[in-house]
C-alpha cells in the first residue's frame, strides 16, 4: 500500500506547474472567492481519493507494463494548477496534480521525473456551504 505525499512543486517543474492559480472567463474570481473557505476541506477529501486511486489494482496497475504502474510512483505528488469558472449553474474548480515516479537515473534529479498527471473536477452550487468532487480522475502521462 502507498500513501502519496503532498510537496512543494520541485525547482525544476515547469512554470505553467507550479501551483499556478487559473481564472476562466469573467466571473471567475467570484468563483475563486467562493471556494476559498472550502479549500482545505477539498484537499483533504482529495488526498483520501488520491490515496484510494493509487492503491486500487483497477486503476493504477501493479504490473510494470501497465500505465500507470504503483510500483512507478515515487509516493510523492505536487499541484500544477487551480483553474476556477463561474457559469449559470454555479461554480467549477479543476485542480492537476502531477504525482512523480520513482528517479530511476541520475538526470531525474536535475531534470525532473513527473509521471502521471491527475484532475479533479469540483462544483459548487450559488449559495452552497459544501463543494462536490467529481467521481474518478481523469488522468494522463506526463
Amino acid at each position: 500500500m502507498i500513501s502519496l505525499q503532498r510537496i512543494a512543486p520541485p525547482a525544476w517543474a515547469p512554470d505553467y506547474a507550479r501551483h499556478c492559480i487559473l481564472l476562466d472567463g469573467p466571473r471567475a474570481e467570484e468563483a475563486r472567492a467562493a471556494f476559498a473557505p472550502l479549500l482545505g476541506a477539498l484537499y483533504e477529501a482529495l488526498q483520501r481519493r488520491l490515496d484510494a486511486y493509487v492503491n486500487d489494482p483497477e486503476q493504477c496497475f501493479l504490473e510494470a507494463d501497465g500505465f500507470p504502474c504503483r510500483e512507478c510512483l515515487a509516493g510523492t505528488y505536487y499541484i500544477e494548477s487551480e483553474t476556477y469558472q463561474a457559469g449559470d449553474e454555479g461554480y467549477r474548480l479543476w485542480i492537476q496534480f502531477r504525482c512523480q515516479e520513482k528517479p530511476w537515473h541520475p538526470g531525474q534529479q536535475e531534470h525532473g521525473y513527473d509521471y502521471l498527471g491527475l484532475e479533479a473536477i469540483c462544483s459548487l452550487a450559488p449559495g452552497a456551504c459544501e463543494a462536490t468532487i467529481d467521481e474518478g480522475f481523469n488522468s494522463s502521462s506526463i
